[in-house]
């Protein structure tokens, strides 16, 4: 099973492929966590807040790592490779994750040793080299995290708009993650949307305290006494996914125009927010 998760920076995308990735680890599974972010941080809350060495630093020459260095373990049957990126104005972030991928083709016996793998990408896929573990073939089934906002729900319609190219054949589009901002979000503009785009919803994630909480302390919720109920959430989609349910293949996906996401967001009232329940305060992000 593979999975390319992608979404608008900021969402939540390595909090959910972190939690993932510890929940089929917890299965048995053979993960291997692949962060495609120039930040290296999908591994912040899965080895304690340490950077593990990246693919960006092999290729600059620092020094000639392994396979078995780069993926760095971080608990039993859960390993991790940080692709890294340049130095902010001094290249390019997208060919980073290409030169992952070729790196991976180099690899295919080391890589035949996991049964999972979980690409957390960066973006919302206006630069074609973080297409490049679609392009490469190394996953087929999309994942989007999104949250209520317009500027979220946009980078959303585009990473439809790339899973329907016909150059991209094969790939589906497992369904959206909404990890919501407001507890109180309107869902039925959650639900129009992706009815729209003709996906499934494959989970509405509330904001929890015990996550950020655990964030902060460089674990998971798995790891953090607090965090049960979020842990089961977790888990409930990890199940969702590996059944693979409600599965939409990119040829049949309906994404919008331009013109046609904005006249969406404006019969929505997209930014309106939900309404506030007697004596409650706004939840705040």
């Amino acid at each position: 099973m593979t999975l390319v998760v992608y979404g608008k920076g900021g969402v939540g995308k390595s909090t959910m492929c972190a939690h993932l990735a510890m929940c089929f680890a917890r299965e048995g599974r053979k993960v291997l966590l692949l962060g495609c972010d120039p930040k290296a941080d999908t591994s912040l809350r899965l080895l304690g807040g340490k950077r593990p060495p990246t693919i960006v630093d092999m290729v600059t020459g620092l020094k000639g790592y392994r396979f078995q260095e780069l993926a760095v373990r971080s608990r039993p049957g859960l390993d991790i490779l940080e692709t890294g990126g340049p130095q902010p104005g001094q290249g390019c972030g997208g060919r980073s994750v290409a030169t992952l991928c070729q790196y991976l083709e180099e690899h295919a016996r080391e890589l035949s040793g996991y049964d999972t793998l979980i690409f957390d990408v960066l973006g919302d896929l206006v630069c074609g080299g973080f297409v490049a573990p679609l392009r490469f073939g190394f996953g087929r089934d999309v994942y989007i995290v999104s949250s209520e906002e317009t500027a979220s729900l946009f980078a959303a319609n585009n990473i439809v708009r790339v899973a329907a190219e016909p150059y991209l054949q094969g790939v589906s589009v497992g369904g959206i993650i909404f990890n919501l901002r407001q507890n109180d979000a309107r869902r039925e503009v959650l639900e129009a949307f992706a009815a729209r785009l003709g996906v499934p919803i494959a989970a509405v994630m509330l904001r929890d305290p015990a996550i950020l909480d655990a964030e902060e302390d460089g674990v998971t919720v798995f790891d953090h006494k607090p965090g049960k109920r979020a842990a089961g959430r977790f888990a409930a989609l990890a199940a969702s996914i590996a059944a693979r349910r409600g599965a939409v293949p990119g040829a049949k996906v309906r994404p919008m125009s331009s013109e046609e996401f904005q006249s969406f967001v404006r019969e929505n009232r997209v930014s309106r927010p939900g309404p506030v329940c007697a004596g409650k305060k706004r939840n705040r992000a």
